[in-house]
């Protein structure tokens, strides 16, 4: 029978895994970076959160309704 993942994991020495962690982490922290620098160079235009009138609605809602 063909050893899971979690085994064949298991199986390599301590200092291997370690290794293998640290690099998971090591890209995750890189890509965590680069997102952000590339969100502050290129930012999103679309408001989160449309302007309302003194009604609550939003404006474009309320020049249809007229």
């Amino acid at each position: 029978m063909a050893k899971s993942f979690w085994e064949s994991f298991k199986s390599l020495p301590p200092r291997t895994r370690i290794y293998l962690g640290l690099g998971g982490i090591a890209i995750g922290l890189t890509g965590n970076y680069i997102s952000d620098k590339l969100e502050e160079k290129f930012p999103d235009n679309i408001p989160s959160n449309p302007p309302t009138n003194a009604s609550g609605q939003t404006e474009n809602a309320s020049s249809n309704s007229q």
